[in-house]
């Protein structure tokens, strides 16, 4: 039940900015009029002004509460609630619901009005919400694997945690595997993709082969990398030339570019094509079993962790040892049916490149020329990675500054 009385008022989705908020509106438009900014059509542009404020307080009671309702501790002598609270207004600002039209703020203050109540806190004030659970399981996730356990989970929690809220690091990485299916992420790079990679070409070379330009071997794997500790080889590429050369190159200078071509299909988590989070606001439709936004808004923080900057020297960086944790946990244990993954696509970190993939690929993965095959290669079968061409491209001072200027 509304705090306020019941009007006969419409409002348009221009009153909104927020993007779920326009589109319910539109949805449960029925009159050609605004009675707030103005505005008029030839079709309905405006939804009840009670609809849209029941479903306002629908959204923000996902979160947030009457502190009596809530079990909100209240002791007078203590000064009041023991507790956060906040006022309507300022849930507004909390939730970003914006009114660009509302200049009188005759918008806001009804809206505000029609709430069930004039003070919220949080719907749970003794616990966290699904956002904050899995963000606080991800800094604490990281914590433990840069600074007390990196290689082996036993269980999910240690033995001495008793925060029931917090997940242990494999829940994590299994949130993330069951995240990421329901996300639709995990795609097929078809046969015949092709894909570049740059290295860097010192006056008097030409590096022209698979071998060169390909992956390294196991004993030039030295470099932290922002998915594989040195020693461990995957192969970096990236979905075309430019990101290719702006991933590698730090300096102006001469590259080498190899354009490969995969052989065969390959099953990926594709982070750089995650849905969007619908806004707090968004009607959700009743077949939903779950509410999409907080696997989502996870996934979105994970992606970005797998795109940060990586430092280009042979220092050990133990920020990346958490992604490295999660592309150990796909490569090795993730499988769709009986097809495992193989590789990550992930935006670049660089101003104006676009996405890169690595591959679970090494040298013995690549299709190689007769006189560069070591001992053994035959009794690999897998080739799938074959340079379809080499070419040389260089880089400028501009260039450098182009993929660096944030």
């Amino acid at each position: 039940m509304m705090h306020g009385h019941a009007t006969s008022e419409f409002v348009c989705a221009k009153c909104f900015d927020d993007e779920g908020m326009q589109e319910f509106v539109a949805n449960h438009a029925e009159n050609t009029e605004c009675d707030f900014c103005g505005d008029i059509s030839d079709r309905p542009i405006a939804a009840p002004f009670d609809d849209v404020t029941e479903h306002i307080a629908a959204c923000i009671g996902r979160f947030y509460d009457d502190p009596s309702n809530a079990g909100l501790a209240y002791e007078t002598r203590e000064g009041g609630w023991q507790g956060a609270t906040y006022t309507t207004h300022e849930i507004f600002d909390e939730l970003g619901l914006d009114f660009p039209n509302d200049d009188s703020g005759r918008l806001r203050d009804e809206i505000a009005s029609a709430m069930p109540t004039d003070l919220w806190s949080d719907a749970e004030p003794y616990r966290l919400n699904v956002d904050e659970q899995l963000r606080y399981s991800w800094e604490a996730f990281c914590r433990v694997i840069n600074h007390e356990l990196r290689y082996f989970f036993v269980q999910n929690k240690r033995d001495d945690d008793d925060d029931d809220e917090i997940y242990g690091p494999r829940e994590i990485l299994q949130l993330i595997f069951s995240y990421a299916k329901r996300a639709g992420a995990f795609v097929t790079m078809p046969r015949g993709t092709h894909l570049y990679r740059a290295r860097h070409q010192p006056d008097g070379e030409a590096y022209v082969s698979a071998a060169q330009l390909g992956s390294p071997p196991v004993e030039h794997a030295i470099q932290t990398n922002r998915m594989s500790p040195p020693g461990i080889v995957m192969t970096y590429l990236a979905d075309d030339p430019e990101t290719a050369l702006a991933e590698t190159s730090n300096t102006p200078g001469t590259f080498a570019l190899g354009e490969f071509v995969t052989e065969r299909d390959a099953l990926i988590l594709d982070l750089t094509q995650l849905p969007p989070v619908p806004s707090l606001f968004a009607e959700l439709s009743d077949t939903l079993e779950y509410d999409p936004r907080p696997a989502l808004n996870f996934l979105h923080t994970i992606s970005r962790e797998i795109s940060r900057p990586i430092a280009r020297d042979d220092r050990v960086h133990i920020e990346y040892v958490p992604t490295q944790v999660v592309t150990e946990f796909v490569r090795t244990t993730v499988a769709l049916g009986k097809q495992a993954v193989e590789g990550i696509r992930y935006k670049s970190s660089r101003p104006g490149a676009r996405t890169a993939v690595v591959l679970f690929a090494d040298r013995s993965n690549l299709v190689l020329e007769k006189n560069d095959q070591p001992q053994f290669y035959h009794l690999q079968k897998d080739h799938w990675l074959r340079l379809h061409k080499a070419t040389v491209k260089t880089v400028s001072e501009q260039d450098i500054a182009r993929w660096t200027d944030v």
